[in-house]
């Protein structure tokens, strides 16, 4: 199988398997727990976290782990809002962020908070002139991507905080997509909150973290035992949790392959449009991480794409995975402007450390297979 769909989820590495392994063996023991088992287990949690903050440049006492992308998302936003309700009630995002955002804030909305989304501009960027307008003196919080899932598109985080900076606003990234696939720093980004996900660098399903800078409000949403410093309770998940950390210590062996991805990429799209007319790269023009290729293609629809690449052995998406079932369009291409016909025929591609040159060029001669069927089709 061709697998093309990194931005949804990206296998397990080789030595985070082993890792995994090793501490299902070792480290079976509650970690609080004061016996000597248990402070092994604990030691191993502190041990992951300090790893955790060093590769985003903050301390691990920051560091929260939680269940992954989502639920570090949920306990940003909610957490801050509940925590800050005093000082304001007004909070701003985008309207390209994750689902794991959007309903987050509608939530919220609907239990009194005002949410204002920030639009994209003709150019497919976020507008930061109307950021700066919309802030008023009941803002209490800003939540934006650092990179959006869908076209890889690398919003301007570093603008966003320095705009913030003179300004008591808790600023928060969802930074899952671009873990691995670019170097940042919270500190250097004024980031007082970031999310991260385990499953999108090579590490397991089911663990993540949200950094938390020293001295944030923020509440717990989860109500029970005092882990993680009372922020979220439930028995840590130490098997993934050094998963994640090792998947962490990983990256630093394959940041040459950004590189190669990013030639990989410009390869097939500029491949692709020279064999098939009117094909357009969603997002061109914006700044984007390597890997990723939303794709319009005429005449197809993205479902039709989707399918017969999977009979021929290529796996791809038409959007995020946590919405591709739900048969909506993307709001991320209809924030950005674009026509339902457009929408509808699109089509993500994301690449990942083991994509090869072989397996883009046989993507592009399958692409081109479907593009000349469906012609025949419309004859």
């Amino acid at each position: 199988m061709i697998y093309l769909d990194h931005a949804a989820t990206t296998p397990i590495d080789q030595s985070v398997r082993m890792r995994m392994d090793e501490v299902n063996n070792s480290f079976f023991a509650n970690p609080s727990s004061i016996h000597s088992l248990g402070q092994k287990s604990k030691v191993l949690i502190e041990q992951s976290r300090k790893i955790v903050a060093e590769t985003i440049g903050g301390k691990a006492g920051e560091i929260v782990f939680t269940s992954g992308g989502t639920e570090s998302n949920n306990l940003a936003i909610i957490g801050a809002a509940k925590a800050n309700r005093k000082n304001g009630d007004h909070i701003i995002t985008s309207r390209i962020e994750h689902p794991a955002v959007l309903k987050t804030c509608n939530y919220l909305a609907e239990n009194g908070f005002r949410i204002s989304y920030i639009d994209i501009d003709n150019k497919g960027k976020l507008d930061l002139a109307q950021l700066e307008e919309t802030i008023c003196n009941k803002t209490i919080l800003i939540s934006l991507m650092m990179v959006n899932n869908e076209t890889g598109y690398l919003l301007p985080i570093k603008e966003v905080g320095e705009l913030l900076k003179d300004r008591q606003i808790i600023f928060h990234s969802d930074a899952i997509q671009a873990l691995d696939k670019i170097d940042f720093s919270v500190d250097e980004l004024r980031i007082d909150m970031l999310s991260l996900s385990s499953h999108k660098i090579y590490g397991p399903k089911g663990c993540g973290a949200l950094y938390i800078r020293q001295g944030t409000l923020i509440e717990s949403i989860l109500f029970g035992g005092s882990q993680e410093a009372h922020r979220r309770p439930g028995t840590e998940n130490i098997t993934a949790i050094a998963g994640f950390a090792e998947a962490l210590g990983q990256m630093h062996h394959y940041q040459n392959n950004r590189r190669r991805i990013r030639s990989l990429g410009n390869l097939f799209e500029k491949r692709l449009k020279a064999i098939i007319p009117n094909l357009k790269i969603n997002g061109e023009n914006l700044p984007r991480v390597p890997g990723y290729s939303n794709i319009y293609f005429p005449f197809m629809s993205g479902e039709s794409i989707l399918m017969n690449l999977d009979l021929q052995g290529i796996a791809v998406s038409t959007g995020s995975a946590c919405s591709s079932g739900s048969q909506k369009p993307s709001h991320v291409l209809q924030a950005m402007g674009f026509t339902k016909d457009l929408i509808n025929n699109s089509v993500r591609f994301s690449l990942g450390r083991d994509t090869t040159k072989e397996e883009i060029l046989r993507t592009i001669d399958v692409l081109k297979s479907i593009y000349d069927l469906s012609l025949k089709k419309l004859a």
